[in-house]
């Protein structure tokens, strides 16, 4: 008490602690300085002795430090973490190329006529695109096959993709199924009269009146006897047998023969020589009897069948009549030869078997609209339709050749269609059978038993050291003819075209002009395994990284939006096409440690399925008689950039005092509305 009222009263020793304290804090400036700062303080400090703590403060000291740390932990986190985010842009791509990546099966389709086609709405029109364009053949067998063509083992089936390359299968062995019984007894009037042989060669004087002015006669022709010059060192008697044998043809397809019921005629009301063939089993003994087999698939009601019908039954007399019948000439067994005979009846059902001609070719037909059931076993899908059925061990062990089964591949000639490149062909054929033979055509119409066919076996003078053939493309077989399979066609690549909406397109297309399709045999089943824009495709993380951040929940985003498109789709009747329209909208991505900007298509995917098909797009149009599947693309004119970014760090400290200041405060206010709720208890006045 005595020291408060001294100090009230100004006891002479407070005058010393005033100086005493101005000497401690300094010149009075600073010390006013000191006195000014301390004015201003936001955090005046109330003496530790004059508070208290209480059991609700401390709770909640406890809570909100543990909020805090929570807190403080998600915005570290989120600082570390990089974010994505999605914008919408207007495109502005300035590339005006668009790339289209496709790769589709089709079940029931070959590769031979299947095509794609390319169009947008500018009418830029790429027909059958073969750049970039791969077509694989699907093969299953449970076979392997032997370099010689014999079936040495079986295993597991097994599936394989093959590149227009040799296939292997089993030989068709099934039932009579048209009432034919096989069996056939190759027969030719005279048999047993004496044959060529490889000593007996004619001489100049012993030629035929028949043949001595044939170039004079037949001056268009002269072209194709010098390009027989590819049959290197043949025997004069080939070489006379080849040319007198056309023209005997020509004469053939210049006599009249109403009055010789020998001569039959075929549905186009023309001469007919061809083998009628009228079961699968029929065609299945023949290729096993014949070295080269060449069947006709036509139907009446085709236009280019009607025109091609004279061309074909001219080559079928040419090698199932006029060789054999020039072959009489010249050994001395005929009577006057001045008129071509009527082509051998290979018609009638009760002789055709009995007058099966020698040899080792025969040119057969098949009348798809009278058996129909054939040329469906067989996917005859246009007509017509020229098969090739090699066989290299005819009458003997092996089968046809590799094992074909028939009903799961098939050789198409694919050459001209003229009379002379058509019998080119197949002397060629029969040339690689008998690839060192100078006499390989009198082979080609003799019995096994009637010459040597084995080279060990002939007479020196006929066998050649080297090929007799000569080795150019144009003396090569795989020229014109190739080998597919009827387990259907993949189809892949890419084609690229401008950078607007249009449409690609896959149907049956005949390239050359001289088919004509029944769309009812056109079954465009198809499976579409992968169908994509742009020219890179994204890595399966990159696609679930866009399904993770894109607009959109990921489920219902994954049924809608897709980067590449992929389906199976059966057609259930007859003529249908199918449309698929894709709306596409470029999507670009941003890293931030990655300046390079990835971009990809994504697309939505709506299919409709009908009978007739229109035309599509603008400018030029696609046939609508056909069945087919196309993909109809339209571009958006917006583009979704999706981007990463990290937080600023300055963000990040605003966010962490935002995160301390804010829970301190609410927690301050919490603790002072309970300690004023809890005093006025205390006293009374709650109420």
């Amino acid at each position: 008490g005595i020291s408060i009222i001294a100090m009230e009263r100004g006891f002479p020793g407070d005058a010393a602690g005033r100086q005493s304290r101005s000497a401690r804090g300094g010149p009075p400036a600073m010390a006013k300085g000191r006195r000014t700062l301390r004015s201003v303080d936001y955090f005046r400090k109330v003496p530790r002795d004059l508070t208290e703590g209480s059991l609700s403060g401390g709770g909640i000291s406890i809570i909100a430090t543990g909020i805090m740390l929570l807190l403080v932990i998600g915005e570290v986190r989120g600082y570390l973490e990089k974010k994505t985010v999605t914008d919408v842009f207007a495109d502005t791509s300035n590339d005006g190329q668009l790339r289209i990546n496709f790769d589709v099966y089709f079940n029931e389709v070959s590769c031979e006529h299947l095509t794609v086609d390319v169009l947008d709405v500018i009418g830029n029109l790429k027909s059958n695109v073969t750049a970039n364009v791969k077509k694989l053949a699907k093969k299953t067998t449970n076979e392997r096959v032997g370099r010689y063509g014999d079936m040495v083992a079986k295993g597991e089936a097994r599936t394989s993709w093959l590149n227009m390359g040799i296939f292997s299968g089993s030989s068709l062995d099934q039932e009579n199924d048209d009432g034919y019984d096989g069996g056939h007894q190759r027969a030719l009037q005279g048999t047993d009269a004496p044959h060529y042989h490889s000593d007996h060669l004619l001489s100049k004087g012993e030629e035929s009146d028949f043949v001595k002015d044939w170039e004079t006669a037949h001056p268009d022709l002269v072209e194709w006897t010098k390009g027989l010059s590819v049959f290197k060192e043949l025997v004069d008697h080939d070489k006379q047998l080849i040319k007198s044998a056309m023209d005997l043809t020509l004469s053939w397809e210049q006599e009249k023969y109403e009055d010789d019921p020998a001569q039959k005629m075929t549905v186009y009301k023309g001469k007919q020589a061809s083998y009628d063939v009228t079961s699968s089993q029929e065609i299945k003994d023949l290729a096993d009897e014949y070295n080269i087999l060449l069947v006709d698939f036509h139907a009446p009601w085709c236009s280019h069948c009607i025109k091609f019908s004279p061309t074909w039954e001219k080559l079928a007399y040419y090698f199932n009549t006029a060789l054999h019948a020039m072959e009489e000439v010249y050994t001395g067994r005929t009577g006057d030869w001045t008129k071509a005979p009527p082509a051998i009846d290979l018609q009638t059902p009760q002789k055709k078997k009995e007058n099966l001609p020698k040899g080792k070719i025969l040119v057969a037909n098949v009348n798809c609209v009278k058996y129909q059931k054939i040329c469906k076993e067989h996917q005859i899908m246009g007509y017509p339709a020229i098969r090739v059925y090699k066989n290299r061990g005819a009458a003997h062990t092996s089968t046809h050749e590799t094992h074909i089964d028939m009903l799961t591949e098939y050789t198409a000639y694919t050459g001209g269609r003229s009379l002379t490149q058509m019998a080119h062909f197949l002397l060629t054929s029969i040339s690689e059978v008998y690839p060192k033979r100078k006499d390989f055509v009198s082979l080609l119409i003799s019995e096994e038993g009637d010459m040597p066919h084995s080279d060990e076996e002939a007479h020196p003078s006929v066998v050649s050291d080297t090929p007799v053939l000569q080795a150019t493309p144009e003396a090569s077989t795989a020229m014109n003819s190739q080998r597919h399979t009827m387990e259907g066609c993949r189809i892949t690549g890419f084609a690229d075209s401008s950078r607007v909406p249009g449409t690609v397109r896959f149907t049956v297309t005949d390239s050359r002009g001289d088919t004509t399709f029944d769309p009812t045999m056109v079954n465009m089943t198809h499976e579409v395994r992968s169908f994509w824009f742009g020219p890179h495709k994204l890595e399966p993380y990159m696609a679930e990284y866009l399904l993770k951040y894109n607009q959109g929940s990921p489920y219902e985003r994954s049924l809608k939006l897709v980067d590449d498109y992929k389906q199976a789709h059966r057609a259930t009747r007859a003529r249908l096409s199918y449309v698929h329209y894709v709306k596409t909208v470029m999507t670009s991505m941003m890293w931030q440690d990655n300046t390079n900007v990835f971009s990809t298509y994504e697309m939505s995917v709506n299919t409709n399925q009908f009978a007739e098909l229109g035309p599509l797009g603008g400018g030029p149009s696609f046939p609508a008689e056909l069945p087919s599947v196309a993909f109809k693309y339209d571009l958006s004119p917006v583009q979704i950039v999706i981007r990463e970014e990290r937080e600023t760090l300055f963000r990040f400290l605003v966010n962490l005092c935002a995160i301390l200041g804010g829970v301190y405060t609410v927690a301050s206010m919490l603790d002072g509305l309970i300690s004023t709720v809890a005093f006025k208890a205390r006293v009374g006045k709650l109420g």
